[in-house]
């Protein structure tokens, strides 16, 4: 629908994103991108996301709104409430309950009430030529559909992430799964488009649903910022200053899940007996755990370095994450920045020697996601320690020409690969 050349008008495209600024982090990136950039090729879009007030309510701290300052005045952004998802109880055996219950969070859920409400005076106002619909959080999904067949308007659904193949943690049961993987497949066949932001998602998608016209489905890359250099420009050494390693974000991982993964049912506790993930991914290659292994080997064995090394996480500092680094004895050379602005973060990354990258392992198969930061890592043209599996996000560092590629199970290799580029 509509068109881009200068016979036609502007096609004007409402977009539902609940993730978005003044909310921070990587879930924004993707629909504030589209709606900075697709008014350059004949395209209107309008915004619809919650207030400031039900995303801290809901999501969390609202601190980011200079985001928008990369908005034109012109776009419009239309707030509509989201009340707080109920809760059924506050003991641990409520919400366990109330999770086995379920099938996911219940945003849409609550936000369906307000945005009802709103929808027909949205429409009859902006005229739109279609519905888009960023997820996660996949509860929008069902939600876009009601309000584009409630609109006789086309959905186009964009996956940022994995939902019914999501495995960073286990569904309730084998029958949650099969239910997801329904509601899935009912989402995509009422979508005219389905865009996810890998090939491997995409190919991931259309495994689980053989049935869905292979024509409907569309790869568009998240990217950045950025004009880049060809060949990006050497960096000078910096002499007596501590070569420095950042790395910004989570790593989405627990010691509980991983366990709760890959452990067989009689290993877990009584309450996960049932749990079930359609494949096994390990998640602790998304972690730093063999990158500090690495680092430990290269320091071991070349004392002389430890004082030019620093490695420095923004970022939330879990439990886990303080017993990683003294496990492998490295409380001396790691700094825990602390959650950052992204403006803040771009310019961490700007200062670093070199940048940090991992990946989850998907035993047999191939990781499909590229992680948002990767695309900003590339802008900032910092060499980048790749600790990375088959998959995606090994594909497109290796094509970038600025990883230097290490395997997580060879932390001879890797130290040698690290001592020559710290040199």
């Amino acid at each position: 629908a509509g068109g881009t050349g200068s016979n036609h008008a502007a096609m004007n495209l409402l977009m539902l994103a609940f993730e978005f600024p003044p909310l921070g982090g990587v879930g924004v990136q993707r629909s504030l991108k589209f709606a900075k950039y697709l008014p350059e090729h004949g395209v209107r879009p309008v915004v619809v996301t919650p207030d400031k007030e039900s995303i801290e309510a809901v999501i969390g701290p609202a601190r980011e709104a200079a985001l928008l300052e990369e908005l034109t005045v012109a776009t419009r952004v239309e707030r509509v409430p989201c009340p707080p998802v109920r809760r059924a109880g506050r003991s641990r055996s409520a919400d366990w309950l109330q999770q086995f219950l379920s099938l996911g969070e219940d945003l849409g859920r609550a936000w369906r009430g307000p945005l009802l409400a709103a929808w027909p005076e949205l429409v009859r106002r902006e005229r739109p030529d279609a519905i888009y619909v960023s997820v996660p959080p996949f509860s929008m999904a069902p939600l876009a559909v009601e309000l584009a067949q409630r609109s006789g308007l086309p959905l186009i659904l964009d996956f940022r992430d994995n939902w019914s193949q999501w495995c960073c943690s286990p569904q309730p049961s084998r029958l949650h799964y099969h239910l997801t993987l329904r509601r899935e497949r009912a989402c995509l066949a009422a979508s005219t488009v389905v865009v996810g932001v890998t090939r491997q998602l995409v190919e991931d998608l259309q495994r689980a649903h053989p049935g869905e016209p292979v024509e409907k489905f569309h790869v568009v890359a998240n990217g950045f910022d950025a004009s880049l250099q060809e060949p990006p420009a050497a960096r000078p050494a910096r002499g007596e200053q501590p070569f420095v390693i950042g790395y910004v974000g989570s790593f989405y991982y627990t010691p509980e899940t991983r366990a709760a993964l890959l452990n067989p049912w009689w290993q877990r506790s009584p309450h996960r007996w049932l749990q079930y993930a359609p494949r096994r991914e390990d998640w602790l290659y998304r972690s730093p755990f063999f990158f500090f292994r690495t680092l430990r080997r290269l320091l071991d064995a070349r004392t002389e370095l430890r004082p030019r090394v620093k490695v420095r996480f923004a970022g939330d500092t879990p439990p886990w994450l303080r017993a990683q680094v003294a496990e492998f004895g490295l409380t001396d050379v790691l700094e825990h920045l602390g959650r950052m602005s992204h403006r803040a973060c771009l310019e961490f990354q700007a200062s670093c020697d070199a940048l940090l990258a991992t990946s989850a392992k998907v035993l047999g198969g191939r990781d499909y996601c590229i992680a948002g930061k990767t695309f900003e890592y590339v802008a900032s043209q910092a060499p980048i320690i790749a600790f990375v599996t088959e998959g995606e996000q090994r594909d497109f560092l290796a094509s970038s020409g600025l990883a230097l590629l290490c395997d997580a199970d060879e932390p001879e290799a890797g130290a040698r690969s690290l001592a020559d580029l710290i040199e």
